[in-house]
């Protein structure tokens, strides 16, 4: 009896090690695979992303109880509950995503061609005096203001960055664009539904990535800028060193700074250094995140 309970408790040891979801995420209506979306735990801060082909593989051997979110840029989320796969040893799913429609506000129509072509430099602009790391799946939103109070086209997205010591992966930034939902206080909705990737350095440098090709626009109201530590390969370890790193600014103003982890809410995004690093136990600021602007020539 001793040998026949070791027997099924090590069969059932078996079943669930190698507990597995492989799926593919594509567009409901064009059927293309959607690479760089996130699918990550509801409860949990651990995620991968889709490859080129839109295909993602997760262990859901430790997480039956919980749901996986698969989000993309321009596309409605989904959920898929787990505790129905608790008997089966590998499961495989198609993930359809719904591709997003923003309503605008009344546009009017202007015969006249707007020519963008007073260049203006917005963000923050000086040197920080240190750095703050980010980790794989992390999303850094920042707020820049339009204080000219009238559209503008944007020409170069820059990002300070600054080397970290002992690094065992160097990421690639996903740039993305939104809407400044001032109620609340926080980013809205999308205003470019395509992913920008880069790749980065592991170094003190400043990272200008153009987009003016891409026709975004700065709305009156300012716009927020998100940029996602991604690894597009999933290559990656749970303890890595991710670098490069922000350069961060102190600031005593309002902490303009968001953050959020592979697509889930926005939260207010702050760094706190305890005394003894730098005398001062709460030193709060904003990453350094800027772009150049085209305004209309008057």
């Amino acid at each position: 009896m001793n040998l026949l309970i070791k027997i099924l408790l090590l069969l059932i040891f078996n079943f669930s090690f190698s507990q597995n979801i492989t799926g593919k995420v594509i567009d409901s209506l064009t059927k293309k695979p959607l690479e760089y979306a996130n699918v990550t735990l509801m409860t949990k801060n651990k995620g991968v992303y889709t490859d080129s082909k839109g295909v993602f593989n997760f262990d859901i051997t430790k997480h039956l109880y919980d749901t996986l979110r698969i989000s993309s840029i321009g596309y409605h989320s989904k959920s898929i509950v787990l505790d129905g796969f608790r008997t089966k040893k590998d499961v495989k799913v198609d993930v359809l995503l719904k591709e997003k429609i923003t309503e605008l506000n009344e546009v009017v129509i202007n015969s006249k061609k707007i020519e963008y072509k007073e260049k203006h430099t917005l963000g923050e602009k000086r040197n920080g005096i240190t750095s703050v790391s980010s980790l794989i799946g992390y999303e850094t939103g920042v707020l820049i203001e339009n204080p000219f109070r009238k559209e503008g086209k944007l020409k170069k997205v820059y990002i300070k960055l600054k080397k970290r010591k002992d690094v065992n992966f160097v990421a690639s930034l996903n740039i993305k664009f939104y809407s400044y939902d001032a109620a609340n206080k926080k980013p809205g909705y999308e205003l470019y539904t395509k992913n920008i990737v880069v790749k980065t350095k592991n170094k003190n440098y400043t990272l200008n990535i153009k987009v003016e090709d891409f026709d975004i626009y700065l709305p009156e109201e300012g716009m927020c800028i998100g940029v996602e530590f991604i690894d597009p390969k999933n290559e990656s370890k749970k303890y890595d060193r991710i670098g490069p790193a922000y350069g961060f600014k102190f600031s005593n103003e309002e902490v303009l700074t968001w953050s959020k982890y592979r697509g889930k809410s926005w939260r207010l995004g702050f760094v706190e250094f305890k005394r003894g690093n730098f005398g001062d136990r709460s030193k709060k600021g904003n990453v350094m995140i800027g772009v150049d602007v085209l305004m209309p020539k008057e």
